[in-house]
């Protein structure tokens, strides 16, 4: 078996008797490989006993022929060339349909204007007529502005639905590509094959998940999806596909060391600055205020089958594969197909962060996923009701942290105990004073954690202390340090309260912020 690169040729004069031209039809996709934002087409061209050109006709012209690779079996490729044409474009059979409809209905569009036209002409010469019967030249003018009035509304009608129509082809995009000719010239003295991959754009997949946490059973159960579209100009029928988190790149740059150079300046002496007479003072401060301002101033389809897929970790990306063909047409259809499902136990807790706001949010943690799971959109339910959607990224964290909505039966208050009359604020001195209160309206027992920063200075000349009521359970978070969570279980009507105090010291001068 052969490996070659593309190698481009002007004209090669072959006697046309050993030319054998094929559609795609006898070339059919084999194998798909899609990428987030491109795919990776893979097909097979028949080569018979004795040919010396080969033909591969109704491509699209969308990809980089120099990325075309082919490898032959029993047969020598000597060159490959290509050819493109406006002629005949290719297109998926959603926009081939829309082009078939678009040409009937400017036809019909003609046909009213037509009658339109020989109406007026009709009434013109009525105009002139001189002679004859008066009724009878007024029922036949009557006829024609009858036939003009009804072939402009159905006209009207044609050219809304026309737009319509136009509006669904540009939509799908994929019916602008030129035509590409691919010309292999082989020396076959016996049956072989040509298999040819090449990448194309317009076409994408992107994860999608579905979280559904039951609070009864406390379990999560997270549906892999891919969320695939393709505007390639052909429709994929009956193909093997495989997803793959990694991104071909059609130019590499490498990457090299390089030496670090710095440098030391040496002060610069302060010049005395000469006394002049007051009158050309001023006009030294306007010339340089003027000059200021100057250098300041700025320069101006198809119904598709659904494959069961198998993910498998490479050394640099992660690939889900299917042995099961699928059907993509080339369209604006955005089609999702289920990857895998999967159940884990689920700790559920309500998460209070009154600093932030008075709301309680539903949190569930479960155990830390593999890298298989890339970064997409996460959409929530909780007890079958459907409550939003994120961007999920599959963090390095030991667990796995979701908000499924607040939880409108633990009421947070927050309190400011600042005295209002005598604040204890100076010139450098601030003292912040709250209480917060949450109470348990459910009439069942409910984990609570409550989240409280404590401020940490930037500064040295700036100082902070906090003080709790209650000391915290923990005073770091995921790593974090400084970050306060007080966690209990709030039995039904039960109410927590917990009061803060945070003092800043700081110099008089200057100013201060965060707080």
């Amino acid at each position: 078996m052969n490996i070659k690169s593309v190698i481009q040729l002007s004209i090669l004069c072959i006697p046309s008797s050993y030319c054998f031209a094929l559609g795609l039809n006898h070339s059919p996709i084999q194998q798909i490989t899609l990428y987030p934002t491109s795919a990776k087409i893979e097909r097979t061209i028949p080569v018979q006993t004795g040919e010396q050109l080969v033909t591969l006709t109704g491509l699209a012209a969308n990809f980089d022929i120099n990325q075309l690779q082919y490898q032959s079996s029993n047969i020598e490729v000597n060159a490959v060339s290509h050819t493109d044409s406006a002629i005949d474009k290719p297109a998926g059979n959603e926009s081939t349909q829309l082009r078939t409809q678009i040409d009937n209905l400017k036809k019909k569009i003609s046909e009213q204007n037509s009658i339109i036209q020989a109406a007026e002409l009709q009434n013109k010469f009525l105009g002139n007529v001189t002679e004859g019967s008066a009724p009878k030249v007024r029922q036949e003018a009557y006829s024609a502005f009858i036939a003009i009035d009804q072939a402009k509304i159905e006209k009207e009608k044609l050219e809304q639905r026309l737009a319509e129509l136009e509006q669904d082809l540009n939509t799908i995009g994929d019916s602008d590509f030129d035509q590409r000719t691919l010309k292999f010239y082989v020396n076959a003295p016996q049956s072989g094959e040509i298999k040819i991959s090449y990448v194309v754009p317009y076409a994408r997949w992107q994860p999608t998940y579905k979280a559904e946490l039951n609070t009864q059973t406390k379990q999560l159960k997270l549906t892999r999806m891919a969320m695939i579209a393709q505007k390639t100009g052909e429709d994929w029928n009956n193909v093997k596909l495989t997803l793959s988190t990694s991104t071909p790149q059609s130019y590499v740059q490498q990457v090299q060391p390089q030496q670090w150079w710095v440098n030391y300046h040496e002060p610069e002496p302060v010049r005395p600055i000469p006394e002049y007479a007051p009158a050309p003072i001023a006009l030294a401060e306007v010339a340089m205020d003027s000059g200021s301002a100057k250098m300041r101033s700025p320069a101006r389809n198809n119904g598709p089958s659904f494959p069961q897929f198998q993910a498998s970790d490479l050394n640099f990306s992660t690939e889900f594969r299917s042995e099961t063909k699928v059907s993509i047409p080339s369209s604006q259809q955005q089609i999702f197909l289920p990857l895998s499902a999967e159940q884990y136990p689920a700790k559920l807790s309500v998460w209070v962060l009154p600093k932030q706001s008075t709301q309680a949010t539903i949190n569930a943690e479960i155990a830390k996923l593999d890298s298989s799971w890339p970064s997409g959109i996460l959409k929530l339910y909780r007890d079958g009701d459907y409550i939003g959607q994120r961007t999920w990224n599959n963090s390095a964290d030991e667990a796995l942290q979701m908000s499924f909505g607040t939880d409108e039966q633990i009421q947070v208050n927050v309190t400011d105990l600042t005295d209002k009359k005598n604040p204890i604020r100076s010139r450098s001195e601030t003292i912040q004073k709250q209480q917060y209160s949450i109470q348990n309206l459910h009439s069942y027992p409910i984990q609570v954690t409550v989240f409280e920063s404590e401020p940490q200075s930037r500064n040295g000349k700036l100082t902070t202390q906090s003080v709790y009521s209650t000391p915290p359970t923990a005073t770091s978070w995921n790593g974090q340090p400084n970050i306060n969570q007080w966690q209990m279980n709030l039995d039904p009507k039960q109410t927590f309260k917990l009061d803060v105090q945070h003092q800043f010291k700081y110099p008089s001068k200057g100013y201060t912020s965060g707080f």
